[in-house]
């Protein structure tokens, strides 16, 4: 495949005219920071295999039930594509490159707030897919990939961009704080998180990331201070000492907790999680020191130095 133009800023004769070419793509690469690229990477993995177990595993394990008389194992059966459950598939692999099925896919997809769609045909058998390009082999490993050329192809229009929509997870975070009106110092008793994330794939990553952003949000809003200029980092004389990072002692860990609300359905996909949980926490605590002392602070971080200045 090949790519032209920007597809943030084509215009959609340019696009119509280029997607005529079954090997052209929009100029454009999925967003791969930690905020989303669940979302964007997981339909890619999912439909290329999809691919490969509606053309591969699938009929290599129909092959394989269907041996021995009277129609073998599956003859009884109704057997559906909908109830496999893979447990083992060195079998199957190797029933599928005996009979020269799809043993390897790649795909490609474009995503405008909608994923690009064409019509692929493998084994004879043609597909409306979410996918703009795919190459399959067959049966040998060291058989080549071949392109299967995309018909019907359809890209969401250039209008889309103008779509104020995100596939971003959303969190809440509330916060509870206390601050010493002689030092200044500012203390996080506890705080409660809220996320949404559609499936999660690994649960334990996902209660790490949120812990972990959690305690950046918090250095953020209170603890880690640079100035500009001649003075900031650059002139040698920073490190940890002066730089301060949030420890356990200023995160409340033990009186931390968080939800993650369940997926709406089995089929609910992933969202990116990463730098998103980081955010709400700033706010919360901002809004917190400014409901205990009545001032609302516009830079962070929020130093015991600054709060001092204004309750004097």
């Amino acid at each position: 495949m090949f790519a032209s133009g920007d597809p943030y800023l084509s215009k959609q004769a340019d696009e119509d005219k280029a997607m005529k070419d079954p090997k052209w793509t929009p100029a454009y690469c999925s967003p791969s920071s930690a905020s989303n690229s669940a979302f964007y990477f997981s339909h890619g993995t999912r439909e290329t295999a999809r691919v490969l177990f509606e053309h591969g595993w699938w009929p290599a394990a129909m092959a394989i039930w269907s041996a021995g008389i009277g129609g073998g194992q599956a003859a009884p059966h109704t057997v559906r594509r909908d109830d496999a459950r893979w447990v083992e598939l060195a079998h199957l692999a190797a029933k599928a490159h005996e009979l020269g099925l799809v043993t390897g896919a790649v795909g490609h997809t474009f995503n405008r707030w909608q994923w690009a769609e064409a019509d692929f045909e493998v084994g004879g058998q043609k597909q409306r897919r979410p996918l703009d390009g795919l190459a399959v082999r067959h049966g040998d490993k060291a058989s080549a990939y071949r392109p299967v050329i995309r018909q019907n192809v359809f890209y969401p229009p250039v209008q889309r961009n103008n779509a104020g929509v995100t596939y971003y997870a959303a969190i809440a975070t509330i916060a509870e704080i206390a601050v010493d009106t002689a030092s200044g110092q500012v203390q996080l008793l506890e705080h409660h998180s809220v996320l949404e994330c559609g499936n999660q794939i690994v649960p334990q990553l996902v209660s790490g990331q949120i812990q972990g952003g959690i305690a950046m949000g918090i250095g953020h809003a209170l603890h880690e201070y640079l100035p500009l200029y001649e003075d900031g980092p650059g002139n040698g004389t920073w490190n940890f000492n002066r730089y301060q990072l949030p420890r356990a002692s200023d995160v409340a860990v033990w009186k931390q907790s968080a939800q993650v609300l369940p997926p709406l359905s089995d089929t609910d996909p992933p969202k990116g999680m990463g730098e998103v949980v980081m955010i709400a926490i700033v706010p919360a605590i901002v809004n917190a020191v400014a409901h205990a002392i009545g001032h609302r602070f516009t830079e962070l971080p929020v130093t015991a130095e600054m709060i001092r200045e204004v309750l004097q």
